[in-house]
């Protein structure tokens, strides 16, 4: 068989495939199509087997990826994608698509899912041809090196292909990562470098996409080049027409080269009634990449005043960008970070009279779930998914520094310079990152996979002066090495012994531990021997020596990846590292540097990313602490994921949004602390508290499931011990007492709950449960299933009927109802007596003679309280027991426009019932033991927070 038969074959086979909805691709679909192919094709291609096809399909689309979810303000979008599509001629995305297909060898799964994406944020920005002023701000966000450059390069593309005119593109503060970016798009939007032009010509050396053979798009002039950022007295020699060409500036964050660009862009407007230049006719697409640096407004408003006060002065990249904005009358903000922690405390309701609206993303929130393939921080450090039934382990390629401290002190200064020995860790990392290079090479050697470069990152101090003697100091190591391979000598033989002691200890069985996990099929590389990679060692160390860079501002060194010569480079930086720049082909990375905010840690972390086919060759050295750290950032990234993908399902407007981000881990801080002025911290301890349900979900599908989890309860529990009366408190419902503590975690995991429930989160409740159980707390549980007095809906559960309980829902009048997909909020779950249940009667009567002596303490009038107060119930109750509280709401309010079927069941007695809302509360003992969890939360949560504590009634706060 050729592999032109191959190929005939797949191409038919691709295209088939690519028509049936990701959604419902198997592999035994796959497996179909590949025999449909082979009898369509066996007679003109006889030498291709529908074996064959079916391996190819199954190579090219194992790569699968959530879609992305969106929350909007439907209130100032116009739906327009879907009635121009196909009227559009996408040449700039068509010639970009083939590009990711065929020469940079993309899977046509992984293009389809990036082609959905940017679809979706190019639908949630206004249609071009939209008359009349309008102004678009949104926020896309994703994982740190997830694709995001390969995301809004998309975005540019398609943009221009429906009618944008001028795209502008915001890089970080560093020239290095605005020439990378410039570069990219010089390869992957425009076709031609702009080193040497800044328009294609009909003498242009096309580069890049400029290279297909393919319909001309239309043409577009870059404003900046790779070796210049914007410059209007360079434009001058070059006279450009905005209505002629189409525009695109790739801009640093300068303050300067921003009023610069404003003040040309102001010179092409028309004069308007005030006084003020505008340019009218042509829609302006801002793209900012790392948006929360350098974007975000930090500067403190007058006391007494808001970011609204006329004489508020923004911060000057913040006020350029808004006054950008502000030049143009048709005009779309798309903000794209990793980590969006200081662009959600924005405030939202800023209207500056000079500068206008601030950046919050009030139009529209994208949060980008990266594919399969994706090695993400929740795959290193095995962050568990809520709602996954396994356990998720670190990836067994973390290796923990501790003999650093004497080489290069935690308070060391900017002059410092490393004297001495590297330390064992580095020079372990050194040899790792010589096996990693050598390993790929003889794999590319023996299997012909396609070379590509390696990069080792070391970053150990934000001092440049330190960062060069590090470099200075791994250069000379790594030349003693080169000189010493050759020796036959004792030293030689010990280097040679050295590195294949590491193999033995370290390569092989890191290899063997990752190739069992059926998880990261595709990210382990084929096996190589010792031998196949000693003889690649040589040529590696020769690179290595020239391969050292120091990325900083005071070092000459440039970090550029030429596409057609694999690079062995090891860069040693700082700051210059830790925003957007792009490290090819990154194996091992050496990494010290403690970050005070979540945002800056996670933006160092480099090593995330995709590892197709060597992921069993990289290694991450670094201290302790920093691993909890990341392990903590983690967790709160996803939290604020899982928040988002529940607001997209209950179709909130971001302007509407309460946000709130997991507080700080011992002294790291979300962000800087400038960029938290909108924000507050709200302490949730579970020790001692009520958490409670107070929004319920109303989806179908959730309400069946978190109904069928209700079910399971009552069947696990059936046999647990009947509440004695005349031994502990009871009341009327379904209750059972020594329950296990395993039972309760196993209820509250993967229930489906609003993200709006921050205390009463299943997965923190899990969590604090099983931590209180490991301390001898906890461990027996009281389970009630509540009853009601609904006249209308009863329920079967565990063989009783009994009646569903009555919640009214907030802010919504007794006659109309809560749409289906919404939240059902309640100012109260809990009815006044419940917490006593499973209370031993010698425990309830001491909570009530606490609670009457705080009645008296406090001078309240009024009669004597005849039940303990639930504050007064959590102090006294056993702090080896626990109580949990089910209440079954009567969903009567909630509408379903479609009908009830998946929400009815036909009852013990034959009638339908109706399912209700399950909604859940715990009554936790106080502990000595226990930690509280801090969120950090912007205006709007805060304003629901009050809003909801407004409304609660006075037998809740008698509780």
């Amino acid at each position: 068989m050729s592999s032109d038969d191959l190929k005939f074959a797949l191409d038919i086979a691709e295209a088939m495939v690519m028509r049936i909805d990701r959604s419902s691709r198997t592999r035994e679909s796959l497996l179909k199509v590949a025999e449909e192919v082979y009898e369509i094709v066996r007679l003109v291609r006889p030498g291709v087997t529908a074996d064959e096809i079916a391996r190819a399909l199954e190579e090219r689309f194992n790569v699968w990826a959530p879609r992305e979810v969106w929350v909007l303000d439907p209130d100032k979008h116009n739906q327009w994608l879907g009635m121009r599509e196909n009227d559009i001629e996408w040449r700039y995305w068509d010639r970009y698509k083939n590009w990711l297909l065929h020469r940079k060898g993309w899977k046509p799964a992984t293009v389809e899912t990036l082609s959905d994406s940017t679809n979706t944020v190019l639908s949630l920005m206004e249609d071009p041809e939209r008359p009349g002023s309008w102004l678009t701000r949104g926020l896309t966000y994703g994982q740190v090196q997830s694709g995001k450059t390969a995301n809004y390069t998309g975005l540019v593309c398609k943009a221009v292909d429906a009618g944008y005119r001028v795209v502008i593109v915001l890089t970080g503060a560093h020239e290095s990562l605005r020439h990378q970016t410039q570069a990219r798009l010089d390869l992957e939007f425009l076709g031609f470098d702009t080193r040497f032009m800044r328009e294609r010509t009909a003498g242009s050396t096309h580069i890049g996409v400029g290279n297909l053979d393919m319909k001309e798009p239309l043409l577009c002039m870059s404003m900046t080049t790779q070796n210049k950022d914007f410059n209007a007295n360079t434009l001058e020699s070059t006279p450009v027409d905005p209505r002629r060409v189409r525009l695109l500036a790739v801009v640093k964050k300068n303050a300067r080269i921003l009023e610069n660009l404003q003040l040309w862009l102001q010179g092409h407007g028309t004069e308007q009634p005030d006084g003020k230049k505008v340019i009218t006719d042509l829609p302006l697409l801002i793209i900012d990449d790392e948006a929360d640096y350098a974007s975000v407004d930090t500067k403190k408003p007058r006391r007494g005043r808001t970011a609204s006060d006329p004489d508020h002065d923004p911060t000057a990249i913040n006020r350029c960008i808004r006054e950008i904005l502000g030049t143009f009358k048709k005009r779309a903000y798309v903000a794209y970070t990793a980590t969006p922690f200081a662009n959600i405390f924005i405030s939202n309701d800023t209207d500056h009279p000079n500068h206008g609206d601030d950046l919050f993303p009030s139009s529209f929130i994208v949060a980008l779930n990266p594919p399969s393939n994706y090695c993400g921080p929740e795959t290193v450090f095995g962050l568990n998914d809520p709602a996954a039934d396994e356990v998720r382990e670190p990836l067994p390629v973390i290796r923990i520094v501790e003999d650093e401290s004497a080489w290069l002190p935690d308070d060391h200064t900017k002059d410092h310079k490393p004297v001495g020995r590297l330390p064992g860790s580095l020079v372990e990392a050194v040899d790792a990152f010589v096996l990693s290079t050598a390993t790929r090479k003889a794999r590319t050697a023996e299997y012909g996979v396609e070379p590509g470069h390696n990069t080792m990152l070391v970053h150990v101090t934000r001092y440049r002066t330190t960062q060069v003697a590090v470099a200075d100091q791994i250069r000379s190591h790594l030349r003693e090495m080169d000189n010493l391979w050759g020796d036959h000598g004792a030293a030689g033989q010990h280097l040679r012994g050295r590195l294949r002691e590491l193999w033995k200890r370290d390569h092989v069985s890191t290899y063997e531990s990752l190739r069992e996990r059926s998880d990261l099929s595709g990210l382990v590389g084929e096996p190589v021997d010792f031998d196949q990679v000693l003889v690649q060692i040589p040529g590696v160390l020769e690179d290595c020596v020239k391969g050292v860079k120091t990325i900083n501002g005071l070092a000459a060194d440039v970090l550029e990846y030429e596409s057609s010569t694999p690079a062995t480079v090891i860069a040693v930086g700082g700051d210059k590292l830790s925003r957007g720049l792009t490290l090819e082909g990154l194996t091992v990375s050496y990494y010290l540097r403690a970050s005070r905010t979540y945002d800056t840690l996670m933006q160092m972390g480099r090593w995330f990313g995709y590892r197709n086919g060597y992921l069993d060759v990289t290694r991450l050295y670094t201290t302790k602490n920093l691993v909890n750290s990341f392990v903590h950032v983690t967790r709160a990234n996803r939290e604020l994921m899982d928040l988002v993908s529940f607001l997209a399902e209950t179709n909130k407007r971001p302007a509407d949004v309460g946000l709130g981000v997991l507080d700080g881990y011992e002294k790291l801080q979300v962000t800087a602390t400038a960029k938290m002025r909108g924000s507050t911290v709200i302490s949730l301890s579970s020790a001692g508290q009520r958490p409670e349900t107070l929004f319920m979900r109303t989806g179908r599908h959730d309400i069946a499931e978190n109904y069928a989890r209700l079910e399971r309860l009552v069947e696990d529990i059936e046999d647990c011990d009947q509440l004695a009366p005349e031994l502990r408190y009871g009341s009327t419902g379904f209750f059972r007492t020594g329950v296990p503590a395993r039972v309760v975690t196993e209820f509250l995991d993967g229930f489906s709950a609003s993200g709006r429930n921050l205390q009463a989160s299943p997965s923190l409740l899990k969590q604090y449960i099983e931590n209180q159980v490991a301390r001898g707390e906890l461990t027996s549980w009281t389970v009630a299933v509540t009853a009601g007095a609904s006249p209308n809906q009863r329920l079967d559960v565990g063989g009783d009927t009994f009646r569903q309980v009555t919640r009214n829902p907030l802010d919504v009048n007794p006659d109309d109802q809560v749409p289906e997909g919404t939240d059902f909020p309640v100012g109260v779950l809990v009815s006044p007596g419940h917490e006593a249940i499973g209370i031993p009667l010698a425990v309830h009567k001491q909570a009530l003679e606490a609670t009457r002596l705080d009645f008296r303490k406090s001078g309240g009038g009024g009669k004597e309280p005849v039940r303990p107060s639930g504050r007064q119930l959590r102090r006294h109750r056993d702090a080896r027991e626990g109580l949990l509280l089910i209440y079954p709401v009567d969903a009567t309010q909630v509408a379903y426009p479609d009908g009830l079927t998946e929400v009815t069941r036909i009852g013990a007695d034959g009638t339908t019932q109706r399912l209700p809302l399950v909604g859940y509360a715990l009554s936790l003992p106080t502990s000595g033991s226990a930690k509280s969890t801090k969120y950090r939360v912007n205006e709007i949560y805060l304003k629901e927070l009050r809003g909801m504590v407004a409304d609660v009634t006075d037998e809740a706060e008698e509780a």
